[in-house]
């Protein structure tokens, strides 16, 4: 087909806009994807993905396929600093260190994060939207022009295969082509750009490098050495697929680094310290720096960015691929509430307000990560590499005075919290600025369930299956309290808005089972919610904590609370199915 009419049109078929689809599917809303490649990308790009981007593809129903392509990050659980992988072994920064650790992670979230190169993910989101009925997915197809209109729509013209125009009509449009992408600047939402940060060469390769690496695998492996300043990525060490990125340091560096003739299997060489065979699979030259949209939505409050169509930063953390996908989780709940007749448009402002601060400071984070490193490989780690790379008390003087200085590269490695701690300003702050803080903690995550933060991990048992809290908030809001539950399940019943609810009434290990409620067996639940009596907590579509309510009142507190957090004028009445 060259013409259609949807719900969403999707431009970019990267993990963004492939993950946009999936959940825009998950709430039952019908997409077009126009990707401009014919096939998916080979080069890595991005590897991590982190805790929260592996609870949203769980939601996809995804999370094992992704694991199972790619690594476990207990199997990687270092990032390691080497004059060269067959030098001296200059330190390490343990990011699974013993089984507490690994426990502590488990605990935090139903999945724990893992390495997966960015290619492979993006294959295994677009081969399952291919059998959902939902999604459109054109490839070898480009986005030509984009006509918005306030009260009509989105058109979009697209040149696809053989040179045949067609057109795609939708209610609203994501733009997912990233930072390059033509289209953002049609919807008339432009990019500001701050100095770039450096050029880097990536060099995808496959070879066998266990001799070098066994018994210290290592999710990174930062080469300190006077040919080599840079960083061997695990893509996928089982397939021996590694990923070697070297920034341009010095004042020649671009001279030599990004040569045409350069001899990219040698350069591999001096970073392994030894003779090795490898093949070449692709190489790549970029800047690194950070861009950020003006607006995330246009004038016509038709279409939205999201991903590097909206924000770009250093990959000094990994942190761009995963807040993209997490910005399309949050999109997504959005707009089905909006075009499902149960959110308010205002809703939909709630967007910008709430992801572009979590970005900001995703930015901020990655660039100080980033020039924290460039001064460590360009200056500070060098008189230490050479100490250590000779015999006697110089070495044992410089492991003890290299130890704290790799240490304070941790929030760069290690950042649970940044991945899993962010909060939303509440609904009831609209009208008033971000909070300055939205991170509390890079490194260390504290489960809290207060309003704009994620809601606490933890699995309830019913009868017949045990579920995590965001299991129940699929496609509406949930509402956790304590059992007796009988006047927040009045309340619930009685709702008369168009907001989807359901209650979870939560009991003790000890209390007997029962079809109306789950138990919290394991504890986890009362430790990190903290409920006092009466008290309930009201969670998002997207997972995040709407409020806590007291329970003085339940019908009020959940009637005001729902109007508020769904972006509803107060009068709204009429029920469109509670679940």
């Amino acid at each position: 087909m060259t013409d259609s009419r949807t719900e969403v049109a999707i431009v970019g078929g990267g993990p963004v806009g492939l993950a946009t689809a999936h959940a825009l599917a998950a709430h039952g809303i019908r997409s077009t994807v126009v990707e401009a490649r014919a096939t998916p990308a080979r080069h890595p790009r991005a590897t991590m993905v982190n805790a929260r981007t592996m609870e949203i593809l769980r939601r996809f129903g995804l999370a094992e396929a992704v694991r199972q392509a790619g690594v476990a990050i207990e199997d990687m659980p270092r990032v390691s600093f080497v004059r060269s992988l067959a030098g001296v072994h200059l330190g390490s920064i343990e990011l699974v260190p013993d089984a507490a650790t690994l426990m502590r992670m488990m605990a935090q979230s139903p999945v724990l994060p893992t390495i997966c190169p960015q290619h492979r993910l993006e294959r295994i989101l677009a081969d399952a939207l291919r059998a959902n009925p939902d999604v459109e997915l054109r490839t070898g197809t480009t986005v030509t022009d984009l006509v918005a209109e306030p009260d009509v729509g989105v058109r979009l013209t697209h040149r696809g295969p053989d040179d045949v125009v067609g057109h795609v009509e939708a209610r609203y449009a994501v733009l997912a082509e990233g930072l390059h992408g033509r289209i953002r600047s049609r919807a008339g939402l432009e990019v500001r750009q701050q100095p770039p940060l450096g050029r880097l060469l990536d060099v995808h390769f496959v070879g066998d490098l266990t001799p070098w690496i066994r018994g210290r695998e290592s999710a990174l492996y930062w080469i300190v050495n006077p040919r080599v300043n840079g960083v061997i990525i695990a893509v996928d060490p089982q397939r021996s697929e590694w990923l070697l990125e070297v920034p341009a340091l010095g004042d020649d560096a671009d001279e030599t680094l990004f040569a045409p003739d350069r001899d990219h299997a040698a350069l591999i060489a001096e970073a392994v310290g030894a003779s090795v065979r490898v093949e070449v699979r692709s190489v790549r030259t970029w800047t690194m720096g950070t861009t950020a949209a003006h607006r995330w939505r246009d004038g016509s409050g038709r279409v939205f960015v999201a991903g590097d169509a909206a924000h770009t930063f250093p990959p000094t953390g990994g942190f761009g691929m995963n807040t993209g996908i997490q910005d399309a989780h949050h999109l997504a709940w959005r707009l089905a509430a909006v075009l499902r007749g149960w959110g308010g448009a205002g809703l939909l402002d709630d967007y910008e307000r709430e992801r572009r601060p979590v970005a900001d400071f995703n930015a901020r984070q990655s660039e100080h990560n980033a020039l924290l490193m460039r001064d460590f490989l360009e200056h500070d780690a060098a008189p230490y590499a050479t100490a250590l790379a000779r015999a006697g008390d110089d070495a044992r003087d410089a492991v003890a005075a290299l130890a704290p200085m790799l240490e304070q590269h941790r929030p760069h490695f290690d950042f649970a919290g940044q991945a899993l701690g962010f909060r939303y300003p509440p609904a009831a702050d609209r009208a008033a600025d971000a909070p300055a803080e939205v991170v509390l903690d890079v490194v260390r995550y504290r489960p809290e369930a207060v309003p704009g933060a994620r809601a606490p991990h933890a699995w309830l048992d019913s009868a017949t299956c045990r579920a995590a809290v965001e299991d129940w908030t699929a496609t509406g809001f949930a509402l956790f309290t304590a059992d007796p539950a009988d006047r927040w399940r009045h309340a619930v019943r009685a709702w008369p808005g168009p907001v989807p609810v359901v209650l979870v009434a939560v009991t003790d290990a000890d209390a007997p089972a029962s079809a109306d409620t789950v138990a919290d067996t394991t504890g986890a639940f009362a430790d990190a919610y903290r409920l006092a009596p009466r008290e309930a907590v009201l969670v998002r579509p997207d997972g995040h904590v709407a409020d806590r309510l007291p329970g003085d009142d339940p019908e009020r507190e959940l009637a005001a609370a729902l109007t508020a957090a769904a972006g509803l004028a107060a009068t709204t009445v009429g029920r469109a199915g509670t679940r």
